[in-house]
């Protein structure tokens, strides 16, 4: 199991690299089972998915996501991230104000045959909204 735990981390690694920080969304079904079932973007499938990591890329270009902590145990894994960028167009009515972001994330996974099978994730949107209007970070 802690085998599996350890390859499981690598993947997760390997798609917020790829995915996240590079923006290569068409390696998305290197990460992702066919008929994963995703939790937070709209729609619950890859075409959502993409698109969110489509919207980051338009606010934010120079967005890296750092991950803190992560923990694995048989087919989950559990992360806490940093999202570090430069707000560089407008995103839920604030306009661009070349502010520096500094927000926190904890994604959510289960893996199935080294695929990604279920995503979840939570980002402290009230916090990014803030720190885009320049108000001090928490």
């Amino acid at each position: 199991m802690q085998d599996q735990a350890k390859a499981n981390k690598a993947i997760i690694r390997g798609y917020i690299e790829e995915i996240w920080n590079r923006g290569l969304i068409e390696r998305f079904e290197n990460f992702f089972a066919a008929d994963y079932q995703e939790a937070t973007y709209s729609p619950a499938n890859s075409e959502g998915h993409c698109a969110m990591v489509a919207v980051q890329k338009r606010i934010m270009p120079d967005a890296v996501w750092s991950i803190e902590r992560m923990t694995a145990e048989d087919d989950s894994v559990i992360c806490e991230l940093t999202l570090r960028g430069t707000h560089q167009a407008a995103f839920k009515g604030v306009e661009p104000s070349g502010n520096p972001i500094r927000v926190r994330a904890y994604r959510s996974f289960v893996l199935k045959d080294g695929k990604i099978v279920h995503h979840s994730a939570l980002l402290d949107t009230a916090e990014l909204l803030k720190q885009m209007r320049g108000q001090q970070a928490a």
